[in-house]
């Protein structure tokens, strides 16, 4: 089973392997759950000085292009 394990990790690009390392980190678990849970009260700035802190970034969807 932990070969197997450790197979996976090698096959992640690095983008795969920082979202398997979140969410098993329980600090960032439990920062997310607190965040989530504020509901309607949530802060669209506290949830980009958690992604700071955690060194995400999000690129900007756009809408495509009509062809």
């Amino acid at each position: 089973m932990a070969d197997q394990a450790r197979r996976q990790r090698t096959m992640l690009d690095f983008p795969g392997f920082a979202q398997e390392f979140l969410r098993r980190n329980p600090r960032y678990r439990a920062e997310y759950r607190d965040l989530m849970t504020a509901g309607r009260n949530r802060k669209p700035v506290r949830q980009e000085e958690m992604a700071r802190r955690w060194g995400l970034s999000f690129s900007l969807c756009t809408a495509p292009s009509g062809g």
